[in-house]
């Protein structure tokens, strides 16, 4: 990771380049603006392949909704890394990503879940949300989009669904 990865740049892409511009073998970019992060690019060392895509995804300029299967083996230094690049990235990812929905099908699972990714996204401005199913993310990735997050809004909101 370099310093191109923590600062925020403000370019714009037509959202029809989206396929051509994100790796499909890490990010599912067909239902978008539902955007799914592929579980088998989940490696250790991955979160710098994902900054660069991450990067690419709001360089399009364009709302949408990142959706992920939550993964108790993804390592420290992963995790770190990408809440620090969410941090770096705050105002970008607040203007156009619209919620974060983490898919734990285990309810016994789904409180520390979230307690995870409130803590890795605390200071991102992002909504997150964690459901049980695709199925469920599927029906309120519609209902994130509807919303921006408002101006100002310091704190990421965290919900089990």
């Amino acid at each position: 990771m370099n310093a191109a990865d923590f600062s925020p740049k403000a370019v714009t892409h037509d959202v029809t380049s989206a396929p051509f511009e994100l790796d499909e073998r890490m990010l599912d970019a067909s239902r978008f603006p539902l955007v799914r992060l592929r579980s088998r690019a989940v490696r250790p060392g991955y979160a710098f392949a994902w900054s660069a895509q991450m990067r690419r995804l709001v360089a399009l300029a364009t709302p949408f909704v990142l959706v992920a299967e939550h993964d108790e083996n993804e390592t420290a230094d992963d995790a770190r890394l990408r809440a620090a690049w969410m941090r770096a990235h705050r105002a970008t990812l607040a203007a156009f990503c619209r919620g974060l929905i983490v898919i734990e099908p285990r309810i016994e699972a789904r409180a520390g879940t979230r307690e995870t990714l409130r803590a890795m996204t605390e200071g991102s401005g992002v909504r997150t949300v964690v459901v049980s199913s695709m199925r469920v993310a599927g029906e309120l990735a519609p209902v994130l989009l509807k919303h921006a997050v408002a101006p100002g809004a310091a704190a990421a909101r965290t919900q089990a669904i």
